[in-house]
């Protein structure tokens, strides 16, 4: 069965920026998660949207990045949790109306190098997010920034048991000229496997540009049946890429005519607006 896709536009999709260290850049502070902030300062929140909307972004992500992980029990409430789904939806759909809204699901950290989870378990704390996003009135679901191939499929496979379309991107580590998430599976096989469980896009999130993910860019050209999707780092706060510099240094990546591509950690609006040069360069 072929991937559900979202209401995209044809052609390249310039997707948003950094979420996380935007808020922090407004004040956020460093013991703070970004969703308690849907709640206590929604006007910020807003505000970073409709900075990356401005700047010509159609796909926007919501501030859910740690809806299942067990962090945000940490610092909230069952109840306070359970408003963040609809308020971050809502806020997104204020500051663009007219943009694709998917529900972002970062990873729960439960399964990492020497440790395994429990796959019901990790499933289902997916599923809760992903069916409170769903409800909240998300075009899509966007597993994002996944550091292992298992919890990365188990994420999948909840989010596309809703019935919206879901992408999946994972963080690499750079080894020589290869990239390879945290667990050790290539980015190729990461990709391909994520494709094949029925993801609309696979790529990559929280990388540096460069060779490495210009070679993935190459392979993914010619041997991923889906778009690939691609929001690298401008670097973070202190060692932050100007704009025309990152733009450049992702354009040898911007290689298929579906590409979907946006700014992790350190991106703006500014990065947004000299992307979007790159992309229809």
């Amino acid at each position: 069965m072929s991937a559900r896709r979202p209401p995209l536009p044809a052609g390249r999709t310039l997707l948003d920026a950094a979420m996380g260290t935007s808020l922090r850049a407004r004040g956020l502070p460093q013991d703070a998660l970004p969703e308690e902030w849907v709640l206590a300062r929604p006007d910020e929140v807003r505000a970073v949207h409709a900075e990356h909307a401005a700047a010509g972004a159609a796909v926007l992500l919501t501030c859910t990045f740690n809806l299942a992980a067990p962090r945000l029990e940490a610092r909230l409430d069952p109840a306070a949790i359970a408003r963040v789904a609809p308020a971050a939806v809502r806020l997104a759909r204020e500051a663009a109306p007219g943009a694709v809204v998917a529900g972002g699901l970062g990873p729960t950290l439960l399964a990492a190098p020497g440790r395994t989870a429990d796959g019901a378990a990790l499933r289902a704390r997916y599923l809760a997010a992903a069916e409170a996003l769903a409800a909240a009135g998300a075009d899509a679901l966007w597993i994002e920034s996944q550091l292992a191939l298992d919890e990365a499929r188990a994420a999948l496979s909840a989010a596309r048991s809703t019935g919206l379309p879901a992408a999946v991107t994972f963080t690499f580590r750079e080894l020589g000229p290869a990239l390879r998430a945290f667990d050790g599976t290539p980015a190729e096989a990461c990709l391909a496997a994520a494709a094949a469980d029925g993801a609309f896009a696979a790529g990559a999130s929280c990388v540096f540009p460069g060779p490495a993910l210009t070679a993935l860019a190459r392979w993914a050209k010619d041997a991923l049946p889906v778009p690939l999707a691609l929001k690298p780092s401008p670097g973070l706060p202190g060692a932050v890429a100007a704009p025309g510099a990152f733009a450049a240094a992702l354009a040898p990546a911007l290689l298929g005519p579906a590409t979907l591509a946006g700014a992790c950690c350190g991106g703006t609006g500014a990065h947004l607006r000299a992307l979007r040069a790159a992309l229809d360069g």
